[in-house]
């Protein structure tokens, strides 16, 4: 099974993209509500020591997020400019 189209012409267009502010309120309200989940949880179970270890994990999760996605950012900016140009 070959395509005639060159696997580099392939794009992917969403049908409707996110806007800037739907992006931002999602990256910021996602991590506190789950942080709120964490509290109310910890309370309700009367583990106030899960607080502090469930912030660490949510800490270190969201650092370690940060860092993929600027790599695979980069990694995507480089492939761009190297078959973009052919």
């Amino acid at each position: 099974m070959s395509s005639q189209s060159d696997p580099r012409d392939v794009h992917f267009d969403p049908l409707r993209p996110a806007s800037r502010g739907r992006l931002i309120v999602a990256f910021i309200v996602g991590p506190l509500l789950w942080l709120v989940a964490l509290i109310v949880g910890a309370f309700v179970f009367r583990h106030t020591r899960a607080i502090a270890v469930g912030s660490a994990v949510a800490v270190a999760s969201f650092l370690i997020a940060l860092v993929v996605l600027n790599v695979l950012l980069s990694a995507r900016r480089r492939q761009e400019r190297r078959y973009g140009a052919r």
